[in-house]
């Protein structure tokens, strides 16, 4: 019996090891409490007295969970839909809750049951079409059963169907309305129509400034210095399946076919390095100067040097709720409102998406490694975060001008499905006082900058630009927003971002290292100082009432000072 009973013992010592090891090697996955969200905006929900309307939920990290729905304190479901019958009129409070082995999460929806539930139309006010091209409109109405629609341009009825196509040649904005009308009433709301040229197809080269109809085709210009390369991509425009491409160095063709090329110049002087997609044979070209050694024109600290950056070089807001540029306002007037906020040790707003700055320090900031070498600050807070994307560059061909290369510096959404690199946007100029802004971007999608009543200036867009639009690039990430609770929230990323309130406390928000700049295609810059910052709006999203998510950027500042 002893020989057995240390047998026993020897066993479980070694299946305890055994256990303990593979803890180790597996560490359990916290999972967090579940999460429940609502189809309905807001968790409300209307139905008309007599009918039903079904309630349903979508829970998110629930292990093994079990549901109920309660009315005044009863049970009448354990699914996580459940229909409700509109039997009398009043308000109803019910709530669901989900109980699992990782928490519980408990949510109230409410139900109203009315006498009449007039039909209404959940539509944006403003809609881009293209002069030629078939534009449908669909009428997309709430409570519209058996409805009548009438949809009418201009004032002339164009359709009765709940499908309208429309098709003009002529360009400029035109006014279209659409009526919905029940047994229980009827809604009726106006569009504003812009239709615009038909978009070609186009590749160019972003050199990190905005683009509009009279600077698009200037010539590119990036640098490089002698030793290291240069990993070059066009920003693809209004071109699906693009590709393969070629490219060419002074004339002379390249073996590569991609839309990436690694430029190595074996002497320093001035190449003109072009790319054509060849089914469609649009064509970008970009100069590109090979300049002294990494470090030639590094700038030491001086007496009078300051830890912040100091100097002006470009200011280009996007439209947004905060951004004050009416008529009359010039492009010197914006970028001296730069200078004047980086002389008090701030930054002035950038509005929506790809809004930007570029500034420069007085000194070249060192990277070194391991460590954070740039803070720029934001508001952010738990639950809110409108992240901004931060760009370097080195000044190397020694001019003092950001007119070299910009290396963005990569977070915690780089290299993502859902994040867009080269990702361009362009808005459109309102032709009246208190409107939205339409936008389109080059993979086909638009929407706009919506004026929400709460800041009455007269227009959102900088009236500084004085073409009909302009493009900005950079990359974006994917939205944060979430309403399903009833309030919205702006997600918080780990890490990364300007303006965000950082999740991985390893990487303390507000801190950026220059060793995270990357090359067009991910691969590492290995910069080994920079002189110029340029931050830009990272989202193109927006929270309903609270309007556009828009990065607050602080002045950038110098933590190796």
């Amino acid at each position: 019996m002893v020989k057995i009973t240390r047998m026993k013992l020897l066993l479980l010592t070694l299946l305890s090891v055994f256990i303990i090891s593979c803890s180790d090697d597996d560490p359990v996955i916290d999972l967090g409490a579940p999460v429940i969200k609502f189809e309905a905006e807001n968790g409300e929900y209307k139905v008309k007295k007599g009918k039903s309307v079904l309630l349903s939920a979508t829970v998110e990290n629930a292990v093994k969970p079990v549901y109920s729905w309660k009315l005044d304190g009863k049970i009448i479901s354990t699914e996580p839909e459940f229909e409700f019958a509109g039997e009398y009129a009043g308000e109803y409070f019910i709530n669901f809750r989900v109980d699992a082995e990782n928490g519980h999460a408990e949510q109230q929806v409410k139900v109203s049951v009315l006498d009449k539930l007039p039909p209404e139309i959940d539509m944006p006010s403003m809609f881009i079409a293209y002069a030629g091209k078939d534009t449908e409109f669909t009428a997309e109405v709430l409570y519209a059963e058996e409805a009548r629609y009438t949809w009418r341009l201009n004032g002339t009825v164009v359709s009765e169907e709940k499908t309208y196509v429309f098709n003009e040649t002529s360009l400029g904005s035109q006014s279209l309305s659409l009526k919905v009308e029940t047994e229980d009433g009827s809604d009726l709301k106006v569009f504003t129509i812009t239709n615009l040229p038909v978009p070609v197809p186009e590749l160019f080269f972003d050199n990190g400034h905005y683009r509009t109809p009279t600077n698009k085709d200037e010539l590119r210009k990036m640098a490089v210095s002698i030793g290291k390369s240069l990993v070059l991509a066009p920003v693809i425009n209004n071109i699906e399946n693009p590709g393969p491409y070629q490219w060419t160095v002074g004339g002379v063709s390249q073996a590569e076919t991609s839309e990436f090329f690694t430029f190595t110049p074996s002497a320093e002087g001035v190449y003109l390095i072009t790319v054509t997609e060849q089914s469609t044979q649009a064509k970008a070209e970009v100069e590109v100067t090979c300049a002294k050694p990494e470090g030639t024109y590094f700038r030491e600290k001086t007496g009078s040097s300051k830890a912040t950056a100091a100097n002006a070089f470009d200011y280009i807001p996007a439209p947004g709720q905060f951004i004050n540029y009416q008529v009359g306002s010039t492009k010197a007037r914006a970028l001296n409102d730069l200078q004047n906020a980086l002389n008090r040790g701030g930054a002035p707003y950038i509005g929506a998406y790809g809004g930007y700055w570029i500034v420069g320090f007085d000194h070249s900031v060192k990277n070194e490694e391991d460590k954070a070498d740039l803070f720029i600050g934001g508001n952010a807070f738990p639950g809110w975060s409108e992240p901004g994307i931060v760009w370097v560059m080195q000044d190397v061909n020694g001019n003092g001008l950001p007119d070299d290369t910009w290396y963005e510096l990569k977070g915690s959404e780089t290299g993502k499905a859902e994040t867009r690199q080269r990702y361009a946007l362009t808005y459109y100029k309102p032709n009246k006082k208190k409107a939205d802004v339409l936008w389109t971007d080059n993979f086909g999608g638009s929407n706009s900058v919506d004026y929400n009543g709460y800041h009455t200036q007269d227009y959102y867009f900088p009236m500084f630009i004085e073409e009909d639009y302009y493009t900005v690039v950079g990359t974006c990430l994917a939205s944060s927003i979430d309403a399903s609770t009833g309030i919205v929230y702006a997600k918080d990323l780990p890490w990364g971002y300007v303006d965000n309130y950082n999740t991985d406390t390893s990487r303390p928000g507000g801190q950026f290292r220059i060793e995270d700049a990357i090359q067009v295609d991910g691969s590492p810059a290995n910069l080994t100082h920079i002189d110029f910052v340029k931050v830009h709006t990272g989202m193109a999203a927006k929270g309903s009432a609270v309007g556009e998510i828009s990065t607050e950027p602080g002045i950038p500042t110098d933590l190796n000072f």
